[in-house]
C-alpha cells in the first residue's frame, strides 16, 4: 500500500482560534491510516521546534541507546529500532513506527512549520 505524509492547515477552529497546522499519514484515496495515528497526534501536539532533532541525533549517533522525550501531551520513546508513544491524558500507548519513518515525519513537519506560505506538503512515506 502506498502511503503519504501529509502536512496541511486545519480548517478554521472558530471562536477566534484561527488556523493551526496538522500532520497525518494517508493512503492514495486520502484516508488516514490508523497505524500512524499516534505518531501524528504526538508530533502534532508536541513537536513545535527543532529540540526533538537533538534527541534524534543522540540516538542516531549512538550517544544514547534510547530516550524518552516528555512533551505536553505525549512521551515519545526513541530507539534505533523503533519509536513508541504514550499519551499523558488517556490517548493510549503503542503506535510503534520505525525510527526512520518518525525522523522523516518530524523533519518534514518542521519544514512545513517553517514555511510561512503554509503550502501543503504531501510526500511518499517510506515503508
Amino acid at each position: 500500500m502506498e502511503l503519504f505524509l501529509h502536512c496541511h492547515e486545519r480548517v478554521d477552529q472558530g471562536a477566534g482560534k484561527g488556523l493551526s497546522r496538522l500532520i497525518d499519514v494517508v493512503d492514495r484515496s486520502g484516508n488516514p491510516v490508523e497505524t500512524f495515528e499516534m505518531m501524528c497526534a504526538a508530533i502534532d501536539s508536541d513537536v513545535r521546534s527543532s529540540v526533538i532533532l537533538d534527541w534524534i541525533r543522540k540516538v542516531e549517533s549512538g550517544e544514547e541507546e534510547y530516550v524518552e522525550v516528555d512533551g505536553n501531551g505525549w512521551v515519545i520513546t526513541l530507539s534505533r529500532n523503533d519509536v513508541s508513544f504514550e499519551g499523558l491524558y488517556g490517548q493510549g500507548e503503542g503506535g510503534n513506527v520505525s525510527f526512520e519513518q518518525f525522523c522523516f515525519a518530524v523533519k518534514t513537519f518542521l519544514l512545513f512549520l517553517a514555511n510561512s506560505s503554509s503550502d501543503p506538503i504531501k510526500v511518499p512515506l517510506m515503508d
